[in-house]
């Protein structure tokens, strides 16, 4: 796999949500708050590269949090391997 896209859309920017990403050994790669892309839009894309040596074999692990959110909060969270 070339690399693994990350995509966590809740689509409300009054809402703030985060992301923690860990790899299949444990390890966490980060926690990635909304304006992570540069742009405070509800929603958190990520590409995890192979050439960082981050894309592992196994179960990967994504925690949600609401950072701030004001009553409850859905959203959706994609996965796409390329």
């Amino acid at each position: 796999m070339n690399y693994l896209e990350v995509d966590l859309n809740w689509g409300d920017t009054s809402d703030s949500l985060t992301l923690s990403v860990y790899t299949p050994s444990g390890s966490k790669l980060g926690t990635y708050h909304d304006s992570y892309d540069r742009s405070t839009n509800g929603r958190i894309r990520i590409n995890i590269n192979p050439s960082q040596g981050y894309v592992q074999q196994g179960t990967w692990k994504f925690k949600v949090y609401g950072e701030s959110v004001s009553g409850t909060q859905s959203y959706t969270l994609n996965f796409y391997q390329h």
